[in-house]
């Protein structure tokens, strides 16, 4: 199936979800200062592992570092 993470198109297996798609991508979901948002709709963090990604789904990964 075919979504599109941060503007760049990827293909990912059927009934993904937000969790294990972080995972994937190498990030951790535990982690704080991560913001997932699908088809421009924020997802609480709570909800990562209940949303199954659809194809053509939009996503939008941001991470919060710090810096100086």
């Amino acid at each position: 199936m075919k979504i599109r993470v941060n503007g760049e198109e990827k293909t990912v297996r059927p009934n993904l979800n937000v969790h294990d798609l972080l995972i994937a991508l190498e990030l951790n979901p535990t982690q704080s200062g991560i913001a997932v948002a699908v088809d421009r709709e924020v997802i609480p963090k709570t909800a990562w592992q209940s949303l199954e990604l659809r194809e053509n789904s939009e996503v939008e990964i941001i991470r919060a570092v710090q810096g100086g």
